[in-house]
């Protein structure tokens, strides 16, 4: 027992407050009286005293609103509170809880059981000894307009919250590729506050999203991307070689050569995504440095970085989903299925507008000598190797795919054949000039056939007239000695 501590006991029921405030008045602590809810609210307010019991149904307004009004106030939010309440169900228990009461007791409890909650509490809430003690030197007397008005604006606030996670909710529902989810995300964030530039870093896929959302110049996205990898290191991540983090800027139209204002200065704002109790990426914020953004930037982001991590966490999974079905598990490049697809709209987009595009299939040289000389798993680096140093002397438009054990198939669209043979060419000098280390650090010389056409060229009535040739190709290339890029017109 703390003798002396002041309490605020709010009921409507007279001999519940007869009873209750005899108990605790009898074990030395000063009781104060509320009626209803407004009043209650008013002497919290006024009195800031030690504890609060509180009925749950009350006149005016009811328990459940003062709690939450109280705890969501820094004048009170240091207070404890004790529900109590006639209410037994489970779910009354549940929502007195949530709304940031401290313990919920039953009337009809034992005189012994309220004060031992009652010093358990008063004792816990010594730690917050300093919040209280600067509420009470601020403490003034408050009118039930100003108890009114504060309600009204948690209403309003609460709404406010409810709209912004309903909004941001919407995303988890919706089947879009990862980029536009971001695009979505960014663009939801934008009606919130003002910010330049918003960059998400996923740690496991080594990827950088960046979305403009203001012009900036190439000087303020550097400065954007430094921030986001120093800050993800304070969350165990390893950047190591920058160059192997992928970049993906959204709204690129808005990256310019000269900033329309020079801009008073910079803050960043960020949260981790927490999924699985893991990190696995970073959201990072540049906004002006203005009171508004460093107020509302970090409020919002806490309050839907749950709904982000969701939404972010289920999207990847998505993606992830998405392109293992088009990929070789392998090589990560297009399996032989999905580029059958992309040919196929290739070639009818070429039928229909008359343009032109190249077809390579290229395949490893003595690959099953490799395997038998120096085992599968060497092989399988071998083949892993070589889609890297094929990718590397393509454009992006270009595709790529594995077409089955060591052959490799190649679209190169609004290409013409000599173009197409250059690239081959380009292909084949690579990967001859490439380092293959088997185990043991031997070296191990690894070349490339290549056969090439071109469509539209005499003689093809479908696409497996192109394949056809190309492969035609492939052969000679191989019969002449390997190593060599052959083509049909």
């Amino acid at each position: 027992m703390e003798d002396g501590k002041h309490l605020l006991l709010a009921d409507d029921n007279k001999l519940v407050v007869k009873v209750t405030g005899s108990i605790l008045e009898k074990a030395g602590y000063r009781v104060d009286v509320a009626w209803d809810g407004i009043e209650a609210a008013m002497k919290a307010f006024s009195l800031l005293p030690d504890l609060m019991i509180l009925d749950i149904e009350m006149p005016k307004i009811k328990g459940y609103q003062v709690c939450r009004l109280l705890k969501e106030d820094p004048m009170t939010s240091w207070m404890p509170i004790i529900m109590l309440t006639g209410r037994e169900h489970q779910t009354d228990m549940f929502w007195g809880l949530k709304t940031g009461a401290d313990a919920y007791i039953t009337k009809g409890f034992k005189p012994e059981h309220l004060l031992q909650e009652v010093e358990t509490l008063l004792s816990a809430s010594e730690k917050n000894r300093e919040a209280r003690d600067l509420a009470r030197r601020r403490r003034k007397e408050v009118s039930e307009d100003y108890v009114i008005n504060k309600i009204t604006d948690l209403l309003d606030r609460k709404l406010f919250e409810t709209t912004i996670l309903n909004d941001i909710a919407s995303l988890a529902g919706s089947m879009q590729d990862f980029t536009e989810t971001v695009s979505s995300i960014f663009q939801i964030l934008d009606k919130l506050f003002n910010y330049y530039v918003g960059a998400l870093l996923l740690f496991e896929e080594r990827e950088l999203y960046l979305y403009l959302n203001r012009p900036v110049t190439p000087e303020t996205l550097e400065n954007v991307i430094s921030q986001t990898m120093g800050t993800a290191t304070g969350y165990a991540w390893q950047p190591g070689d920058e160059q192997s983090v992928g970049r993906t800027v959204l709204q690129e139209d808005n990256l310019v050569t000269t900033a329309q204002e020079k801009p008073a200065g910079d803050s960043y704002i960020h949260i981790p995504l927490i999924a699985h109790q893991m990190p696995i990426g970073l959201l990072l914020l540049a906004g002006p440095s203005t009171p508004a953004f460093r107020r509302d930037a970090p409020s919002i982001l806490n309050l839907v970085s749950n709904q982000l991590v969701m939404i972010v966490d289920n999207s990847r999974l998505y993606e992830g989903a998405k392109r293992m079905a088009i990929t070789d598990g392998l090589t990560r490049i297009y399996n032989h299925r999905f580029f059958q697809e992309l040919f196929e709209k290739e070639y009818k987009r070429s039928l229909r507008y008359n343009t032109v595009f190249s077809f390579i299939m290229l395949d490893i040289d003595f690959f099953k000598r490799i395997n038998d000389t120096y085992g599968h798993l060497f092989g399988d680096e071998i083949l892993k190797e070589t889609a890297s140093l094929i990718k590397g002397c393509l454009r992006s438009m270009d595709i790529l795919a594995r077409y089955g054990g060591e052959e490799f198939a190649i679209l190169l669209p609004e290409t013409d054949l000599e173009s197409a043979v250059q690239t081959a060419e380009r292909i084949r000098m690579a990967v001859e000039n490439h380092d293959f280390t088997a185990p043991g650090g031997k070296p191990v010389r690894v070349t490339v056939s290549q056969g090439v056409t071109s469509f539209p060229s005499p003689g093809v009535q479908d696409r497996s007239d192109i394949v056809a040739k190309a492969d035609a190709a492939l052969y000679e290339a191989k019969e002449s000695g390997r190593n060599l890029v052959r083509f049909r017109e």
